[in-house]
């Protein structure tokens, strides 16, 4: 049977959560407690349907994220910032037979339910008011390789930027509306803290 390239048994899902949260007072911001639940929760129940598989990209101990039973890739070279994150779930994503990796920050809570229709076929990245999100995006597996050639002959952090390597993909930006708000808000601060946990009210009293 041939498949769609968007179907969700071509596309895995890498929740990047290797952040250190320093403006949140040094924290896994995925796993913050949002509506009775966590952040982590809020984005996997939008994403969970349409992906055949899923994994968290995070260093340090693993063990605090066993309670959701996901694989858990620490980087292999933190000197390389956020694209370490990306090489190791595309190595993860061919293990797993998908064709298609698509990265999302642990700390994004409302990212839209279209988001894994939208970016496929790859390389696409998402954009919200005038702004792309280089780490909402969408990799071909086939791309590992280049992306770690890439990397190694790449010497400084400010040359190691996630756009400049989605560039030598052609990446296809797509638009995401901005009402009633930015799909790809996240959290940096207390006080955008804040702004999440009463979006997650308002949404959950709409709901019921």
């Amino acid at each position: 049977m041939t498949t769609h390239p968007s179907s969700p048994s071509r596309v895995a899902a890498l929740i990047l959560a290797g952040g250190k949260g320093m403006r949140m007072g040094g924290c896994d911001k995925p796993l913050l407690p949002l509506n009775d639940r966590t952040v982590l929760d809020t984005v996997l129940d939008t994403i969970a349907p349409h992906c055949a598989a899923i994994a968290i990209s995070a260093n340090g101990d693993a063990k605090r994220y066993a309670p959701w039973n996901l694989p858990v890739l620490p980087d292999a070279n933190t000197a390389y910032g956020p694209l370490a994150g990306v090489l190791a779930g595309l190595y993860w994503a061919r293990d797993v037979g998908v064709d298609t990796l698509v990265t999302i920050p642990g700390d994004t809570p409302f990212v839209p339910p279209t988001l894994i229709s939208a970016l496929s076929p790859p390389t696409k990245v998402a954009a919200s008011n005038g702004r792309r999100h280089h780490l909402v995006a969408s990799w071909p597996v086939s791309c590992a390789e280049a992306l770690q050639d890439w990397l190694a002959a790449t010497h400084t952090d400010s040359q190691r930027r996630v756009r400049f390597f989605a560039d030598t993909l052609n990446v296809q930006e797509v638009a995401f509306s901005c009402q009633p708000h930015d799909p790809f808000f996240n959290i940096n601060t207390p006080e955008d803290y804040a702004t999440a946990q009463n979006r997650a009210q308002e949404t959950h009293a709409h709901a019921r």
